[in-house]
């Protein structure tokens, strides 16, 4: 058995107490401050998302059961994306997509304008809007 496997610890997420902005050495995050069980015993646990990291943090935890990604058809409702909004971006030439599922979850995506404009000319062409 190699060490990383020998040294994987099981950790789950009982309850979230708090969330806050941070920012370590000018990249900004979200500390969430949990409950939780590690390797069997309830602890306080914290957990750092740096904001680049938090849309495929929160993809990866709405998928976390599936073992390989699933068919559209074959989602969770809690995974099936109900309406979509779009504002402005933390910074000058992005857009912040929110994407807001059944559960009432709301995952938001920033993005330059070039992204945001090929995805909206995607959308329209699959759903047949001019």
């Amino acid at each position: 058995m190699n060490q990383q496997a020998a040294e994987k610890v099981e950790v789950t997420i009982e309850a979230i107490k708090e969330s806050v902005p941070s920012t370590v050495a000018g990249a900004s995050s979200v500390v969430i401050e949990t409950e939780a069980v590690v390797d069997g015993r309830v602890r306080d646990a914290s957990i750092e998302v740096r904001d680049a990291d938090a849309p495929a943090v929160a993809a990866a935890l709405l998928n976390a059961d599936a073992a390989a990604p699933p068919a559209a058809a074959d989602l969770p409702v809690a995974v099936q994306c109900m309406a979509a909004g779009v504002v402005h971006g933390a910074s000058e030439g992005r857009v912040r997509l929110h994407l807001q599922f059944e559960s009432g979850q709301v995952l938001p995506i920033e993005m330059p304008y070039d992204a945001a404009a090929a995805l909206a000319r995607t959308l329209a062409m699959h759903t047949g809007v001019r």
